[in-house]
């Protein structure tokens, strides 16, 4: 119900049905939803000399019935207030009995909600509001038509269904401005935190870079002051600064993956994955690895920069442990309904069963950093990327066979 306009100048966009996607087609399919006819919309606008009886003693009783209430006599503050209130309701009653639902009709009940959330009144309220009309209006109907009590009925009915997409539509633009609301305020809180992490990852890393050079520079030109104690000394303090660079870079990327939305597009996995043996060619070069891509590979809806992490950490992962001769890495992609299942498989040193769920976490390693290099976040980023994706990531593995990773990414987007 509208509470009439406020001051202040605030003005709503001109086309408030299709700023929500709401065209006369939708609202067609509505009033059949809810068996509002033709017939019905006839007896509304047969009631004109009941609405000018009747319509006045209704907005009075609502009006008592509103400073009844300590919530609602807040919100009417002034005269001036009440006054617009009156006004409105009176106006909307009319209009709800001359049986002219055009899009303009609609277009003020959307503005109903949008002047609700303004002023700060709770859904609660005008739901009661529209319970209260129903009720007067009700027993008014049965009063006028006491004679004809099938005639009242009918009319009776017809009214409480135009009420009651009213008040859905009121709520509808109610949600949606607060929906638009909250998402400013997401994007500036998502904004404040990237500020912030990077801040802090800059922060961090300065300090580190030090520690590192100033060990190295120590190792070099003072190595002949350091007995072998010292030389141990400085190479971990120097080892762990570079390891915490790595983890604060892990970090981050975890935290980007957690906070920010995807940039979807369409993206060739066959390009991607000629990026990703760039990027490893060290490593694959090194350890002679055979790296296997059974062709073709799927063109997947999804986030290019995130599914190449997961590639890279996924194949990384199964060149490092690896002590095959030589290490052989396979991938292999195939269709399965709506999904796109991607299998990357090895002939390392496998991880046993009681370890496979684990190790999915942040953190979880399940080697001494001597053995191994890494900080136990890749395989929780990759698990992060696929389940934002709309997919799942799992293993199987045998220890001293292998590992085979599985994940599944939409055809489609489901989300």
């Amino acid at each position: 119900m509208d509470l009439g306009q406020q001051p202040g100048g605030f003005k709503e966009p001109p086309d408030l049905m299709k700023e929500i996607g709401i065209d006369m087609d939708e609202i067609q399919r509505r009033m059949d939803f809810i068996g509002l006819t033709q017939n019905d919309i006839k007896m509304l606008s047969e009631m004109a000399g009941f609405a000018e009886k009747n319509v006045a003693q209704a907005v009075s009783d609502f009006y008592e019935h509103l400073l009844s209430f300590r919530e609602t006599r807040i919100l009417l503050k002034n005269q001036g207030a009440i006054d617009r209130l009156i006004a409105s309701q009176k106006a909307y009653l009319i209009e709800v009995f001359q049986g002219r639902f055009d899009k303009a009709y609609f277009e003020r009940r959307l503005r109903t909600g949008a002047v609700h959330h303004r002023i700060g009144l709770e859904p609660k309220w005008y739901m009661e509001i529209y319970a209260f009309y129903e009720n007067s209006l009700s027993s008014l109907i049965a009063v006028a038509y006491h004679h004809e009590p099938d005639r009242g009925l009918a009319r009776d009915q017809a009214l409480r269904k135009i009420f009651r997409i009213d008040m859905a539509l009121a709520l509808e633009y109610y949600f949606y401005s607060r929906s638009l609301e909250m998402s400013k305020k997401l994007e500036s809180n998502v904004q404040g935190v990237d500020d912030f992490t990077r801040m802090l990852s800059h922060d961090l890393k300065e300090p580190l870079r030090g520690i590192e050079a100033f060990s190295s520079f120590l190792l070099e030109d003072y190595a002949s002051l350091l007995d072998n104690q010292g030389k141990r000394y400085l190479n971990y303090l120097k080892e762990s600064a570079t390891r915490m660079k790595e983890l604060i870079h892990d970090l981050m990327t975890l935290v980007s993956i957690t906070g920010k939305g995807q940039h979807l597009d369409q993206v060739d996995l066959n390009d991607l994955l000629e990026q990703v043996k760039q990027d490893l060619e060290f490593a694959i070069q090194q350890k002679n690895v055979v790296l296997l891509i059974h062709d073709p590979l799927p063109v997947v809806h999804c986030d290019a920069i995130q599914i190449t992490e997961v590639f890279k950490n996924l194949i990384s992962n199964a060149i490092k442990f690896n002590t095959a001769t030589p290490p052989c890495v396979e991938i292999v992609a195939k269709e399965e309904d709506d999904l796109h299942l991607i299998a990357i498989k090895d002939n390392g040193i496998g991880i046993d069963a009681v370890y496979q769920k684990q190790i999915l976490l942040p953190f979880e390693r399940l080697h001494h950093r001597g053995e191994y290099e890494g900080t136990g976040v890749g395989l929780a980023i990759c698990k992060k990327v696929i389940e934002t994706s709309g997919g799942e990531i799992w293993l199987e593995s045998k220890v001293g066979v292998g590992s085979t990773f599985y994940f599944t990414l939409p055809k489609t987007r489901r989300f």
